[in-house]
């Protein structure tokens, strides 16, 4: 674990492996940790809010996570999200802490307005971070993560609904994976 990148021992072979396809962010401060979050997710990226108005080289970043999810689930055995999922799931946002590190404070601030108020804005952000993911070849991470997610074994049917609704489906990774390939 580096200095500038910090997280809980029950996920550090997940956040290493996440964080190994982001050269980018090595230098960026970046916490995951376990945390409540007011809304029906159960992980969060986000600037700390006492660094938001620091200049951007010295603004950090939060993975806020639900730790009764990730490795105290009954539901998944030995209490546990697949090692995939997770690895999808945190690479999934560090694609978001990518697209925040070089905005501004003020234009992230405006951000986080247009991500609460606007679904369509919320749904492209959502996109772009999936999108920086693959790109940085976490193709059969971001495929799991999707799946698992929309699995109704482990979730309710309102929860799929808003999965469809705001993030890519696996069918869309699969066509970003042929339009990154080379062309012969």
């Amino acid at each position: 674990m580096s200095v500038k990148h910090q997280y809980p021992p029950e996920i550090a072979k997940e956040a290493s492996a996440a964080l190994k396809g982001y050269p980018e962010l090595h230098d960026v401060f970046i916490e995951f940790k376990w945390g409540a979050i007011a809304s029906k997710s159960f992980m969060l990226a986000q600037p700390v809010p006492s660094s938001l108005l620091l200049p951007r080289a010295k603004r950090r970043y939060q993975i806020i996570m639900k730790q009764r999810f990730f490795v105290n689930n009954p539901n998944m055995k030995d209490g546990r999200v697949p090692h995939e999922v997770i690895v999808g799931w945190l690479a999934h946002e560090l694609g978001h802490v990518l697209d925040y590190k070089d905005r501004s404070s003020w234009n992230l601030m405006w951000f986080g307005v247009k991500y609460y108020f606007f679904s369509n804005f919320l749904r492209k952000a959502e996109i772009t971070a999936d999108r920086n993911a693959v790109e940085r070849g976490y193709i059969h991470e971001i495929v799991e993560s999707k799946e698992f997610g929309r699995n109704p074994l482990y979730f309710p049917s309102d929860y799929i609904k808003k999965l469809n609704k705001f993030y890519p489906s696996v069918a869309t990774v699969r066509k970003w994976v042929l339009d990154l390939a080379p062309k012969a």
